[in-house]
């Protein structure tokens, strides 16, 4: 085997063995709280709280790893301490004092992955150009879609709690094989003979990330468009049960939305050779819209599961397409900040706006669909902000 070809399994194998993980909280957290008698605005209001704290640990996880402390080291560390807030989490859930310190926790802990684990493989692919990020991306969501189905079945015949031991068995996996993946290490360590990489301050990080015109116009155009997408974690849960689902149903709509997923992801390092990211980007754009616009219209359970599948032609093309493009559009110094604020934008406060006003919206209404409405709105200005960056010449 190659040393291209083991990074490409490890890498692949990392990022699977974390989203399976993931999956066992992430895909259930709102039917486990509405299961034990917590109101859905509740449920969904909580996650707002987490959304927020997300949002503020993922740049800061980035600074360090561009500065200080390997992305795997940072892994393996946060990882090892979310495997137990994931096993104690069903049996405090009569407190929601106790449920919401553990949430907070598991959020610090292991919410912020998604980014670390992107910048780290997206480090290797510039060491070893052969490897696909987009064959490790699709991996993770091909087991996604297992574990999801898997989960699903599992909560419905033996509980929440068995969900999450299985979820934490496959963390610990996943950590046992980054032990074993190369590391990167922070950039004032990587010396050459005569050079050592330049360590920028925090300011001068904020001021080539704000100096960027393209990179903040993919920053503000993704936000609006996981604004609404954000929506669907927290909120198909809830149309899936009005619908007349149960927890195997949440677990067949998140599996078939991670399926959906994998050609996208499989295909896209030899799409970008033929397409240029920019449109590739606001393609996706397009597919976000109409993904959220069809949920409100559909009629029942089986309608909007198979809409879903939209997901393998908005987030499966827009999220390795940002990364790559994302690579060649900001410095190396500021690459694994820069990576993680764009994750902490897109799944971190736009979750927090998105779940504050979907909450709002089901509060004040009683009818989820609305919150699809908001949504779809939200993806339609920016659909609009990319097409104004492709007429003004803003992209790269």
């Amino acid at each position: 085997m190659t040393k291209t070809h083991e990074i490409q399994l490890k890498g692949a194998l990392v990022q699977s063995l974390f989203w399976g993980s993931y999956c066992a909280y992430s895909s259930f957290i709102v039917t486990m709280l509405t299961d034990y008698g917590y109101a859905s605005a509740t449920a969904t209001a909580m996650m707002t709280a987490t959304s927020v704290l997300s949002f503020i640990a993922q740049p800061v996880s980035g600074y360090i790893c561009d500065n200080y402390i390997s992305h795997k080291k940072v892994y393996i560390a946060l990882t090892i301490c979310a495997l137990p807030t994931m096993v104690l989490l069903p049996h405090v859930l009569f407190s929601p004092a106790l449920t919401m310190a553990l949430m907070l926790l598991f959020t610090i802990f292991m919410v912020q992955m998604p980014g670390l684990l992107d910048a780290w493989v997206i480090g290797l692919t510039n060491r070893y150009p052969q490897v696909n990020y987009g064959l490790c991306r699709g991996s993770s969501s091909l087991l996604f879609a297992f574990t999801a189905q898997l989960m699903g079945t599992l909560t419905t015949a033996l509980g929440h709690g068995a969900r999450m031991w299985v979820g934490a068995v496959i963390g610990f996996a996943s950590i046992v094989v980054a032990c074993l993946l190369e590391e990167i290490p922070p950039h004032k360590k990587q010396i050459t003979s005569q050079v050592r990489v330049k360590q920028v301050s925090t300011r001068e990080t904020l001021h080539l990330m704000a100096a960027n015109k393209t990179y903040i116009l993919l920053l503000v155009m993704s936000f609006l468009l996981f604004l609404g997408s954000s929506c669907c974690g927290s909120f198909l849960p809830v149309l899936t049960k009005q619908l007349g689902g149960d927890s195997g149903d949440v677990g067949t709509v998140f599996a078939l939305i991670a399926i959906s997923e994998v050609p996208a992801m499989f295909l896209m390092q030899a799409i970008l050779r033929h397409i240029p990211a920019r449109k590739v980007i606001v393609f996706a754009a397009l597919f976000y819209l109409m993904r959220l616009f069809l949920t409100v219209l559909s009629p029942n359970y089986t309608m909007m599961l198979l809409v879903q599948m939209f997901q393998g032609l908005s987030f499966a093309v827009i999220w390795p397409a940002a990364m790559s493009y994302l690579n060649k559009i900001v410095e190396e110094e500021i690459r694994s900040t820069a990576i993680m604020t764009f994750s902490s934008v897109t799944l971190g406060i736009s979750s927090i706006f998105g779940n504050a006003i979907g909450t709002l919206i089901l509060s004040a209404t009683g009818n989820v669909r609305l919150v699809f409405v908001f949504a779809s709105v939200s993806a339609a200005v920016g659909l609009t902000l990319g097409l104004f960056g492709l007429a003004r010449k803003i992209w790269k």
